[in-house]
Parts: C-alpha cells; structure tokens; sequence
C-alpha cells in the first residue's frame, strides 16, 4: 500500500527556513515509487500543467513562439510552438554550432586562415543575400567568419565556412543535420547553411531547445559574437596588396542589444516564406530566458524589424515579471532497514536540489511527497535509486528526482544473513497466519 509522505500546511515557512527545504524532516517510510529522471517539467501553460494558476499570456503577433527558461528548462510561454517554419538566418547558428565543434574536436582552430573560393564571394551569393562581402585579395580567419555569421549575418560566410570544415556546402550540410539529430532535434534540418533556402525547416519548440544546448555548450560566444552591436570588414590586415578597399560597416539586425537591458543575442532571420524570425536571449538578476520567434508580419524589414522587436519586449517582460526560479532542497530520509547485509540500515537522499520555475505566488501551493522502499535487501549500492520526490502545485507534478542510497551496503557474513533469513521467514508466517485469522473474524 503507498503511504506518501504529505506537507500541506506548513509549506511557505519550510521553503524558507528548513535546511533541507521541503523535506527536511524524515517521516514514516512508504511503500515503494517508481523513481523518476529529476527536474522533469511540463508545459506549464498547458490545461495538464497549471494553467488556471497561469498568469494572463501576452498577446504577440509572430505566428509561433515559445520562451524558455535556460536554467530549469521550464516553457513559460507558447503559441503554435510546433508548426514548421524555416529558419531563415536562424540557420546561421547550427552553421556556427558544427564550426565550434569542429574546434573542439581539433578539425578546424579558430586561427585558421580560410582558403576563400570563388563560391565563397559576395559577388557569387544569391540576390537579396545579407553579406559579410568577402572577395579575391583577402585573408579571413574562421574567428573573423564566425562575426560574420553572427553580426552582418552574411550567407557569403557561411559559404566559406562550409568549404573550409567539409570541402563544399553539402558535405557540411551533412554535419549540419547530424548535429540536430544528435542534438534530439526531430524537425530542424537544413538545405544549405546561410538561412535562404525555403527548404530549411525548424519549430520554435525545437530551435528553443537548440539555443539551450548551443549556449550551455558555449557560453562565451555571446560576448565574443552575439553581443557585437557593429562590425567592420574587411580591414586592413584582411587585404593583400594590391587590394585596398576601406571596410565596411555594418550593424547588427538584433535592436533589442540597444533597447532593452539584460539582451546578449542572439540572431535575426527574414526570408519571405518565413517572415520575421529571432533567436533572443537576456539575462536578469542570474536569469536567463530563451526566446524564439517565427513568422513574424512585415511589410517591409522597417515594420517587421519593429514587430519582431515588440514581440520580443513583450515576452521579456512576461518572462521575468511573472515567474520566478525556486530551488526546492536535497530531502533525506535515515533508517531504511537493510536485510541480510553488513549494516542494518540505509540513508536515502536527492543528491542535487531540483530547481524549479513557477508563477510568482505559486510557492505557498508547492507540495512535497517522497515515495521510497522502507525495507531493502543487501547489496545497496549507493547512488541508486530506491525511490522519488515528488513537487506538486495541486495535481500538477512540477518536478520529480530520484531518492538514492548514500552510500554502500555490502552484504552481511553467513551468520548474519541466515540470522535474517529466518527472522523474514517466521515474520512471513507470522503475517500469514494474521491474515487467515483477520479473514474469519
């Protein structure tokens, strides 16, 4: 029978002041939980998640989007998250993501001098193409490229890129989509890597996740690339004589690097079979939010510029004033009986305290539960589970972690596991004979 192990009163005042958070205080044992993967999470706008406790969503005018919480992995706000759009300049980001693997593995540093080949030219790129205007006469490193890529968002550095890693565009497109499907990416794959092709496929959904993965891996090419409000090429080390052209200025498209604080990235996007798409992400006060936008309306890059922008201001605001990051303490639970082993009893613990975010004013809701076996047989081995946490805000699970052994228990010499073995043996006949007995009463 599960007997879980509920606090409902007291919650606020244990949040605040127990050492172990929620659970602090061990309780009677009960019956054995399935034990879970920690810092699980739903869709927390969903009518399965919390949706009457839900703050009102904002109203945006980008066909899809979704904002992520990059610490906990939380969705707080979604709107038609799994259609497919293509990416448009989006793209540029898993080019730079196979390029930066590429250095991590040693195939490629970021010192390299690029071989620059005809395919690879501004003057070569398809009509309409944002450029970073690469040419004959110039010398490139694939650091220079990777600003390329991210400030003047320039297919002609893509090009480049593509040649200088795998030899031609579609040996790199075959790293670009084995990277997404390693990445657990369904629907994101490409055709080529600037973004211009109508072929290129994401969601929200999943891009969201992409920028998760792509910035807890590298971190530092926000302040490196991503934050650059400007960027001059080619300068004067890039040209070999008797080339001489001045550089060329160019902004980034991302405006909200100016016009709202906190924002480091991330990329802008336009095609005309996508709309207005962004990539963005800020920080405040330790928290960092993922936003995707596709599909955004315009009809020139002046209003779909202004578009994407407020929709992006909007779901900032969203994000940081009406939700907030919770760490809900490691519970332990001491004297789980141990048969047949060297010791007579176990700790169960949740190694790391799960994070969690919530609408602000939900804590005082927060419920804490632990499902656990309350008699175990040696061997334990420590850092397995035997058992779960549980966090709920009414039925809704907002977070789950495993409850493991902390440490080892070997199992007993002869005399102590034959002493057990028969102490469960009359227990079981004892327990029997009960029953029978219970059963003519």
């Amino acid at each position: 029978m599960k007997r879980p192990q509920l606090w409902w009163a007291l919650v606020p005042l244990l949040l605040f002041f127990s050492p172990g958070g929620l659970f602090s205080a061990p309780g009677t044992p009960g019956a054995p939980g399935a034990p879970g993967a920690p810092g699980t999470h739903v869709s927390l706008q969903s009518p399965q998640g919390l949706g009457r406790w839900y703050p009102t969503p904002p109203d945006i005018s980008a066909r899809s989007a979704v904002v992520l919480d990059s610490d906990t992995g939380a969705v707080l706000f979604e709107k038609n998250a799994d259609i497919v759009i293509p990416p448009a300049s989006l793209t540029k980001l898993a080019a730079m993501q196979v390029a930066l693997r590429a250095t991590e593995t040693g195939t490629v540093t970021l010192e390299d001098e690029v071989l620059l080949t005809p395919d690879s030219y501004a003057l070569n790129m398809p009509p309409g193409s944002s450029l970073m205007f690469l040419g004959p006469g110039q010398r490139v490193t694939v650091d220079e490229l990777l600003r390329g890529l991210a400030v003047p968002s320039g297919n002609d550095a893509a090009a480049a890129l593509a040649y200088h890693i795998s030899g031609g565009v579609p040996q790199f497109i075959e790293k670009m989509n084995a990277e997404m499907e390693r990445l657990g990416l369904q629907h994101t794959r490409f055709e080529e890597p600037s973004g211009y092709s109508p072929l290129n496929q994401t969601t929200a959904r999943e891009f969201a996740e992409f920028v998760r993965q792509y910035l807890d891996s590298w971190p530092e090419t926000l302040s490196e690339y991503h934050s650059l409000k400007e960027y001059a090429y080619p300068a004067p080390e890039n040209l070999v004589a008797p080339h001489a052209e001045g550089p060329i200025l160019q902004r980034n498209r991302n405006t909200l690097l100016w016009d709202y604080p906190g924002v480091d990235g991330l990329k802008t996007g336009f095609i005309p079979s996508s709309g207005y798409n962004i990539a963005l992400t800020a920080e405040r006060d330790g928290r960092r939010l993922i936003i995707v936008l596709l599909g955004g309306p315009g009809e020139n890059h002046a209003l779909g510029g202004a578009s994407r922008a407020q929709d992006g201001k909007v779901l900032l605001d969203y994000g940081f004033e009406e939700f907030e990051v919770l760490e809900l303490g490691a519970p332990r639970v001491s004297g789980i009986r141990v048969w047949k082993g060297d010791r007579v009893d176990v700790e169960l613990g949740v190694t790391t305290a799960p994070r969690i975010t919530l609408p602000i004013g939900l804590r005082e809701r927060l419920v804490g539960e632990l499902e656990y076996k309350d008699e175990l047989e040696a061997p334990v081995q420590g850092g397995h589970s035997f058992g779960r946490a549980l966090w709920r805000v009414g039925e809704t699970k907002v977070a789950e972690a495993p409850l493991v052994a902390q440490f080892d228990v070997a199992r007993g010499g002869p005399i102590s596991v034959l002493f057990d073995t028969l102490r469960l043996f009359f227990r079981s006949v004892g327990e029997f004979f009960a029953g029978l007995l219970a059963s003519f009463m």
